[in-house]
């Protein structure tokens, strides 16, 4: 008597194990598109708020050839616009070098946007690119941009990849769940040479969807990039939620690489009609 009982209580368990994982993606499937739509709620109505916000940037570097290490530390004006469906443009002017000015502190950059030409755009990008030239290490850098994970998350862009549910977090005591997503659609939204897919993560504060944290990931055939922020609210700003910090790893090869740490502060916002600019 005993065998058959033993019997049915393993085909019940089998049973069990078979029908559970699918109740079970089935549910995660349904948190996921929860998730995704509070954040991309979330994102229509911080796009709104989010725009011509200027910081002070510390951006500590570290280069890597073999034995050999380079250290840098830039001092920068940040600037963050939203360039609508081009996603948040970021512009760094740098205005001292390891502690030594490098120009005067006049708000350039700002100053292009409040009192614009026809070339607001190229001339941001230009500067943009003069401070480039103080980066150390052989990898050119295009994410680097602390903004630059949110458009994958936007509503219009979310079906351009696939997304699975991760862990809930607690971060600075606030509840989130992790959202996986690599990126499926052509042309990729991020550009390289081999059309290398982004991945990573967001951290999604449960029940109103906000990014509290975002992870980049870039694995092309030239080098790989892993780009984390972590947002956090300033009062300055109206509680909105900006980045605070941008941590950077890139490695080409087994032995070089680049390690960066930047950190912002001194807020500021201005009221400039960033679409009216990009379109001159």
């Amino acid at each position: 008597m005993s065998r058959p009982r033993r019997l049915i209580r393993s085909i019940v368990a089998f049973a069990l194990a078979t029908v559970t994982p699918a109740g079970a993606r089935a549910q995660t499937t349904a948190s996921v598109e929860s998730v995704l739509e509070s954040a991309a709620d979330y994102l229509d109505r911080y796009s709104s708020r989010f725009s011509a916000v200027v910081s002070e940037e510390k951006y500590q570097q570290i280069a890597t050839e073999g034995r050999v290490r380079a250290y840098r530390v830039l001092r920068s004006d940040m600037m963050l616009l939203n360039g609508g469906d081009a996603g948040w443009l970021g512009f760094r002017d740098v205005f001292a070098v390891d502690g030594k000015p490098v120009r005067d502190r006049d708000d350039r950059v700002l100053q292009l946007f409040l009192h614009p030409s026809g070339r607001a755009v190229e001339q941001a990008t230009r500067i943009l690119d003069e401070g480039a030239r103080f980066n150390v290490g052989a990898v050119h850098r295009t994410i680097n941009v602390p903004t630059m994970a949110l458009p994958f998350l936007r509503r219009e862009n979310q079906a351009r990849s696939a997304f699975d549910l991760g862990d809930e977090v607690t971060i600075d005591g606030v509840r989130t769940r992790i959202l996986r997503f690599k990126e499926q659609a052509l042309p990729r939204l991020i550009y390289t040479s081999d059309d290398a897919p982004a991945m990573g993560r967001f951290w999604v504060e449960v029940g109103t969807g906000r990014v509290v944290r975002t992870e980049l990931l870039i694995d092309s055939e030239d080098a790989h990039g892993a780009v984390t922020v972590t947002y956090r609210e300033q009062p300055q700003l109206d509680g909105l939620w900006v980045p605070a910090r941008m941590e950077e790893h890139y490695s080409v090869g087994a032995l070089r690489s680049i390690d960066c740490e930047a950190t912002y502060s001194n807020f500021r916002q201005f009221h400039v009609d960033v679409a009216t600019k990009i379109i001159k």
